[in-house]
């Protein structure tokens, strides 16, 4: 078995994450924008990478999202994106979408930012949602 490696960059200034917001034209979700706040993107288990503010506007620019889906981060075989027409509403706003697919083939994946990157962690970078039974028999604060 090899050693997950992971490599943080440096926090995103709150600059950052505004300038971020007003180029998409979305309120990004309070723990995604916390996860910023502390590591503004990363890599781990060599081919999961979570996009830094610069990167999530540059990828953003060439993908064929409607309004209201941003690209945050990739792996080899797919890309991950946060519904931010979603987000203000609870869980549910985080979406694995194939490599190959349109958004509108995009998975949701019942979790908010916090509890898809403890789960993705978890399972060593897995497709836990492709195995996992519903998030609500693990989480006892789910709805709060």
């Amino acid at each position: 078995m090899e050693d997950a490696a992971f490599q943080f960059r440096d926090p995103a200034s709150p600059q950052e994450i505004n300038s971020l917001e007003k180029m998409l034209g979305v309120t990004l979700p309070n723990d995604y924008k916390e996860f910023l706040f502390n590591h503004n993107g990363m890599e781990m288990f060599n081919g999961i990478e979570l996009l830094s503010t610069e990167g999530i506007i540059e990828f953003n620019e060439v993908q064929d999202f409607p309004k209201g889906y941003v690209l945050i981060g990739y792996h080899y075989d797919g890309r991950y994106v946060i519904d931010v027409n979603k987000s203000n509403k609870g869980l549910g706003y985080m979406l694995h979408l194939d490599s190959i697919d349109n958004i509108e083939d995009a998975v949701y994946l019942d979790s908010n930012f916090e509890i898809w990157f403890d789960m993705l962690v978890s399972s060593n970078g897995a497709k836990y949602w492709e195995v996992k039974p519903k998030i609500q028999e693990y989480y006892k604060y789910i709805s709060e």
